[in-house]
């Protein structure tokens, strides 16, 4: 009897740190696609604002956004890897990577050099090139983040909702 209740006790303990990784696991992730899913989120934002044609409003939108990812860079280094695994995180900081980029890159010389408040008909379509190549690019990107998301899912032993 006191060798079941021994077994018993042994077994539940092990149980319990299984749980508590995945439970470790699932924080880390929730935490690390909030973070992310922001950025991506307000990209949408950002387009609007530099498709508005109105210099300052773009201006003031490019640095909010890249205000954001750098505070989102930040954040997730913060973080840490998860034990051993650094896919997750890896690939949130190619994501993010990319849009600190293009936003350093891209976008901010192309508002430092118009000439206006409103934009010029060339301007226009260089601001809706600069918008079209960001968002054919980023899918890509996005891609690899949910590929690393369900793989980091499926190694801690997580299952998404929609997955059940």
């Amino acid at each position: 009897m006191k060798k079941t209740a021994v077994l018993f006790f042994v077994l539940a303990m092990i149980c319990n740190g299984c749980n508590s990784k995945a439970k470790q696991a699932k924080q880390y992730h929730d935490t690390v696609l909030e973070l992310t899913q922001n950025v991506i989120d307000k990209s949408l934002d950002f387009s609007d604002a530099v498709q508005s044609y109105n210099k300052q409003r773009a201006t003031k939108s490019l640095e909010q956004y890249t205000n954001l990812v750098n505070e989102t860079i930040s954040k997730i280094e913060a973080e840490g890897n998860f034990k051993e695994d650094t896919t997750l995180r890896s690939f949130a900081f190619e994501m993010l990577g990319f849009y600190k980029e293009t936003l350093s890159n891209d976008f901010a010389p192309f508002l430092k050099q118009v000439k206006g408040n409103l934009f010029s008909e060339g301007e226009i379509t260089t601001a809706d090139a600069l918008v079209a190549n960001m968002t054919m690019t980023e899918n890509s990107y996005w891609e690899r983040f949910n590929w690393a998301e369900k793989k980091f899912l499926k190694e801690n032993g997580i299952e998404k909702a929609e997955d059940k």
